[in-house]
């Protein structure tokens, strides 16, 4: 074959290879989080086993030295079409038939269940990029290993612009899947048969015919989302950018999911009175009142038995509002104002003061929700409210004697709490409610519930102990512990201990998980040569400083999904960018320049807590923040592209060899990097120390490879 229509058949390979890679990866993160808990920590071991097997792909391949490698390239690539499909229906399928409903899922079952479900389509996807390397490099008879990371790196690209503002916006789950196989399938069958391997292109043909019939006669989401819910009838569901939606009925109960987690039921007296009149009954007059998340709950019905004026109701998930007005009664929705904004972005803008707010987010799993219970936010909520207002949150109870963890993690949000109001009182009932106020608070709830004549089924004298209520609080309040450390945008402690009262529910000791990445890490590491450790640390400081600058905006900016969908694609355009055309400015591609890259990335990072200081206290446009953020991720993902193409270019080895070192060592970085940022450094040093750690590794290594 000559060079033409080899580069007309190995660059659209590439391209299609990136471009599935990253729509599949996405997904299949999003079908993952409908079964564990959506934290940071699990999305940290979905992305970490993602690059792993991908990297251990890309090692294995260089076993591979069949002379007919485009025969097998347009087999695996074929292959890949329908991976997608297969691995989500064997993502419910199993779990569905190996585990129990309503099973809590530990970091045991995360790690093991996403390494198996993601096996076969990332091993073939990394030995694809070293089988596309090692041939183009071979065809030329010149290492082209960097412009094939390039031209992956456009094809994710590609696939993140379909996917963030077509694909999830107005396609189901597997309707998108099945476009891309179509669309993949159309590209390899042609590649096929420019490379005269018809019989292969037909099979492709065939099956993808087969696959349209089945799929065309199945409603797949349908009876995917079926089987979460046994034994009840669906009679609503969703899947959109905000997350998967379903309103199920049984036995005259309305249940309400996200992510197959059950969010409120109709029948739930109980949370509902607790979660309103706990705090409405503390303020004298309560006329206008500000409720964060929690609607769907029917809370608005217990609270106009106030003689409240209005109700703003604030939700960044267009999705809960909908379902909401399914729920809503003529009377509560006269005052209810309807806010589709982030409550941190409302606040900063809002002119309104209020007498309760009434804050019924999900418990602070995530960096996002751990924006909710910060100094910070007390603060920025307090310029909102009145002089003698109450306001209410809760978390998971920690019965009357907690554990370590239990203690910790609600020490952490009173003494928050504490630092910006004069009085905190924590009510153990259904959940720990701590309500917050600069007047006095009071735990006779039944009996002030009777004296104002508040009509209630649960929370009343009938059912309701106060006296029993403070003989709780007295025992949690001798539990608690006044000198952990505040919890703050930047350090996010309270989302740590969130994280370690997870894991200690399975016997798991936090720091195990640490040792076992850093001994697989580190070996590969201390066997690698001195270029691929340079390879390694750029890998492991490009993605944890994507992963801070993403959580950063959250913090910053708040959770925008279109526009973090942006910076994601912008990060994939500056690798492509980084390894196809940054080499070329030089004359000379060597060492020195190798190190001079590793010294800029360990600059950048050295850069970042200042700039992060200076977002947090300059009020600056929402533009400009996002401007921000887009050039920050450009200028990280560019050094890493760049990095990695200098890297193979001053390589003398084979060039499979090469592309399989480089590509896994560069994978093996990111991934240790994605866990460790998650899991540790992150919760316990902060954003600014966090991306210090990542400078010094790098400056480590360039005075390393500078000495060679």
């Amino acid at each position: 074959m000559d060079k033409y229509n080899h580069k007309k058949i190995v660059k659209p390979g590439i391209i299609l290879l990136g471009f599935i890679a990253l729509v599949t990866q996405v997904v299949l993160l999003r079908e993952f989080l409908t079964f564990f808990n959506g934290n940071e920590l699990v999305i940290g071991i979905i992305l970490a086993n993602w690059m792993l097997l991908t990297g251990f792909g890309a090692y294995i391949s260089r076993f591979i030295n069949n002379k007919n490698r485009i025969h097998w390239i347009l087999i695996l690539l074929g292959l890949l079409a329908f991976l997608p499909t297969i691995s989500v229906l064997a993502l419910h399928i199993f779990w569905y038939t190996f585990f129990l409903p309503g099973m809590m899922a530990g970091i045991v079952h995360v790690f093991y269940y996403s390494l198996i479900i993601l096996s076969p389509f990332c091993i073939i996807s990394g030995i694809l990029f070293t089988l596309f390397a090692k041939e183009e490099s071979l065809m030329f008879k010149k290492n082209k290993i960097g412009d094939v990371y390039a031209w992956e790196s456009l094809g994710s690209l590609i696939g993140g612009i379909i996917l963030n503002f077509l694909l999830i916006w107005i396609f189901s789950t597997f309707q998108s899947l099945f476009l891309i196989m179509i669309l993949a399938t159309i590209v390899t069958a042609v590649l096929c048969i420019k490379t005269r391997h018809y019989y292969t292109s037909g099979i492709f043909i065939f099956i993808a015919l087969v696959y349209s019939f089945l799929f065309l006669e199945n409603n797949l989401d349908q009876k995917v989302r079926e089987l979460a819910f046994p034994g009840q009838t669906v009679t609503y569901s969703s899947d959109s950018p905000f997350g998967l939606f379903a309103i199920t009925q049984q036995d005259g109960q309305i249940n309400y999911y996200e992510n197959n987690i059950l969010m409120a039921a109709s029948g739930d007296i109980i949370s509902k009175e607790e979660s309103v009149h706990f705090a409405m009954v503390q303020h004298n007059n309560p006329e206008h009142i500000l409720v964060l998340s929690g609607i769907i709950s029917g809370i608005t019905d217990e609270i106009i038995e106030y003689p409240v004026n209005s109700i703003d109701y604030v939700d960044v998930n267009p999705e809960i509002i909908k379902m909401a007005k399914r729920n809503f009664n003529a009377d509560s929705y006269k005052m209810l104002n309807l806010i589709e904004k982030d409550a941190l972005r409302f606040l900063k803008k809002n002119q309104k003061k209020y007498d309760v707010v009434l804050i019924n987010l999900p418990k602070p799993s995530t960096i996002q929700l751990n924006r909710y219970y910060t100094l910070e936010f007390f603060q920025l909520l307090k310029k909102n409210l009145n002089e003698e207002a109450v306001i209410s949150l809760s978390v998971p109870s920690g019965a009357n004697y907690m554990s370590d963890e239990a203690r910790e993690f609600l020490s952490i949000i009173y003494t928050t709490l504490k630092s910006e109001f004069e009085n905190v009182l924590i009510l153990p009932a259904n959940e720990d409610f701590l309500l917050a106020s600069d007047a006095p608070l009071t735990y006779k709830i039944a009996e002030t519930v009777e004296e104002k004549n508040i009509p209630t089924e649960y929370v009343n004298t009938y059912y309701f102990d106060d006296e029993l209520l403070l003989i709780r609080n007295q025992q949690i309040m001798e539990q608690i512990d006044i000198e952990v450390p505040l919890n703050r945008d930047f350090s996010p402690v309270f989302y740590q201990s969130q994280i370690k009262l997870w894991m200690s529910r399975f016997n798991i000791k936090y720091w195990i998980p640490a040792v076992l990445i850093l001994l697989l890490s580190g070996f590969f590491f201390i066997k690698a040569g001195t270029l691929y450790k340079g390879v390694y640390a750029a890998g492991f400081a490009g993605t944890s400083i994507e992963i801070v600058l993403l959580l950063a905006f959250q913090v910053v900016f708040g959770y925008v999904y279109a526009v973090v969908g942006i910076i994601i694609m912008i990060f994939m355009g500056g690798l492509a960018y980084g390894s196809y055309y940054v080499p070329k400015y030089f004359k000379k591609i060597d060492k020195k320049l190798f190190s001079n890259l590793l010294l800029c990335i360990s600059l950048f990072a050295f850069m970042l807590p200042v700039i992060f200081i200076l977002l947090k206290n300059i009020e600056i446009y929402d533009v400009i923040i996002i401007i921000i953020f887009t050039i920050l991720l450009s200028v990280i993902s560019i050094l890493t592209g760049a990095m990695f193409s200098v890297a193979s270019k001053i390589s003398s080895n084979d060039y499979g060899i090469v592309a399989s070192n480089a590509y896994g060592l560069d994978l093996l970085g990111a991934a240790t990097g994605a866990l460790l940022f998650t899991i540790y450094l992150i919760p316990l040093l902060g954003f600014g120390w966090s991306v210090v750690i990542a400078g010094i590794f790098n400056l480590a290594l360039a005075i390393v490879v500078a000495k060679k």
